[in-house]
């Protein structure tokens, strides 16, 4: 599923169409996925200005479900604008993949794919979690597909998780 089109069904539901009109917005999207298979669906979070509380809702082929609200975890929230983002979830999954084959080597069984605003700019934000405990990163711009940054952490322990 498209991820317009995930948003345009949790617009269905009347929690978030009630917080879309009261000002607020879409403030993040994602999806995890086993390596090599299309994800089953995306979790959608919705922020309203009015309450200063996120909404998520799961979107799945068979419709949308209202999920947790909860404070923000960041102060920074903003908003994301599927309008602005020429460089699809696709497009953008594929490219991190080849700059993972090609500039990491690990091995990974899941990756947790993100849509966020981040220092004012729209990204996407794939992360790699290997085998070996150790996770990549790479964030590429929504508008223009320009990787903004890629950086390799490991979780192992006796590690740092910068290490």
């Amino acid at each position: 599923m498209k991820l317009a089109e995930a948003v345009e069904k949790a617009k269905e539901l009347d929690s978030i169409r009630d917080i879309i009109s009261s000002g607020g917005f879409l403030c993040s999207a994602y999806f995890i996925a086993e390596k090599d298979k299309k994800p089953e669906n995306w979790n959608l979070a919705f922020y309203s200005k009015e309450d200063e509380e996120i909404t998520a809702v799961e979107v799945t082929e068979s419709g949308p479900e209202l999920g947790v609200t909860d404070a923000p975890l960041r102060e920074d929230t903003g908003e994301v604008v599927i309008e602005e983002v020429e460089f699809g979830a696709e497009k953008a999954l594929e490219k991190a993949k080849k700059l993972l084959d090609e500039e990491f080597s690990i091995s990974y069984d899941k990756v947790l794919f993100t849509l966020r605003k981040r220092d004012g700019e729209q990204e996407w934000n794939a992360v790699f979690v290997g085998k070996s405990l150790s996770i990549v990163s790479i964030a590429l711009n929504s508008a223009s597909g320009e990787v903004t940054q890629k950086e390799r952490k490991s979780m192992n322990a006796g590690k740092s998780f910068g290490g």
